[in-house]
């Protein structure tokens, strides 16, 4: 078999991992068994019935007994069951045991997103693999903020194209790996019950804007690039504002809005916030200048807006600084008094991205 064009299926999507074919064979194996005891068992059933039901002035013998019928319906079972465990078993530890060649990725699974860290330190909301290479995912549950009622909850990372999923216990590293065999977008879904905000982690669109993850499985060379790129601006965007907008899309428009009179979500509207004062919990107030932005990104705990004790953000603080700047410098364009933040950190940019070429 080709698993490469291993395609689609009436069930089950269209495979895109070496462990699809050996997944799906299975399935269909059990499902064709069951389907053919099934029609088997309700056709006698109901040819039984049929054939003796009840008639006028007939009465039924007392059953007997069969012994080599009774003892060949008992034990030729085990013949299936015994294939069907060997099966599963062999796979299941194909599965557990990841290649030698395998590409360590980090994975951090918080309420309610999905961060990923490349080997170099890249940290991004998306994981980028590349095509035919073994990635094994090294998984967490994290706290989404400080305390105890803010404690880390059950995920389970699930990509449906791949064949993989694997629960991530608070408390524990788990880990699966799997190798893609086609270059595409592949949707992310967590398929625990992690909390209110759960559909956020799977309801999006690949290609689209949204806080879904994505898998990126792109060629080698495209793969390397991309890493190379993770600290600096991408060249699709001609500005940080550019760049941040795309990336409060990806990270934080499942809680906050930008725009003027749109609906509060989870987390408190973001515009007009940079320049302006703002309250807290406890009484405390502070203008929002760059210091109290990034530590509102890097600790959101730190000040908690008045009116959001309940809401806990999630800690950014893996994202690297060229990329929580990027966000700040977007909410900053979304106020009028956030000219100057703004500018301050596409300046800063732009020195970088000098002395990079030098």
């Amino acid at each position: 078999m080709n698993e490469e064009h291993y395609g689609a299926t009436i069930q089950l999507p269209e495979g895109a991992s070496t462990l699809s074919a050996m997944v799906d064979s299975l399935y269909y194996d059990i499902y064709w068994i069951s389907v053919v005891f099934f029609v088997g068992i309700v056709g006698a059933m109901v040819a039984f019935a049929i054939m003796f039901r009840r008639r006028p002035g007939v009465k039924s013998k007392p059953p007997g007994h069969h012994n080599a019928l009774e003892l060949f319906w008992t034990f030729s079972p085990l013949i299936l069951l015994a294939y069907m465990f060997h099966q599963g078993f062999e796979g299941f530890m194909y599965m557990s045991v990841p290649p030698p060649n395998s590409i360590n990725v980090r994975v951090e699974a918080r309420q309610w997103n999905w961060r990923f860290v490349q080997p170099n330190g890249c940290t991004e909301g998306d994981l980028w693999v590349p095509e035919h290479q073994p990635v094994r995912l090294i998984m967490a549950s994290l706290p989404k903020g400080p305390g105890a009622e803010n404690a880390a909850v059950l995920h389970s990372f699930f990509v449906p194209e791949f064949r993989v999923k694997r629960d991530i216990v608070p408390g524990m590293f788990t880990s699966l790996w799997f190798e893609a065999v086609r270059t595409g977008d592949f949707q992310i879904y967590c398929s625990e019950y992690c909390g209110t905000s759960h559909a956020y982690m799977g309801a999006g669109v690949p290609g689209q804007a949204n806080s879904a993850s994505i898998v990126r499985v792109r060629t080698r060379p495209e793969y390397d690039r991309h890493l190379e790129r993770c600290f600096s601006r991408p060249e699709a965007y001609p500005t940080e504002v550019a760049w941040g907008q795309a990336l409060f899309a990806q990270n934080c428009s499942s809680c906050h809005r930008t725009g003027a009179g749109e609906a509060t979500l989870v987390g408190p509207t973001l515009h007009n916030v940079a320049g302006y004062s703002q309250s807290f919990e406890g009484g405390q107030t502070v203008v929002a200048d760059l210091d109290y932005l990034r530590e509102s990104v890097r600790a959101p705990q730190a000040k908690i807006v008045r009116g959001f004790a309940g809401v806990n953000m999630t800690d950014f603080s893996s994202l690297p600084q060229r990329q929580r700047d990027a966000i700040i410098a977007f909410v900053a364009s979304q106020s009028d008094r956030g000219t100057e933040i703004a500018g301050t950190i596409e300046a800063a940019a732009a020195e970088q991205d000098s002395a990079q070429q030098q």
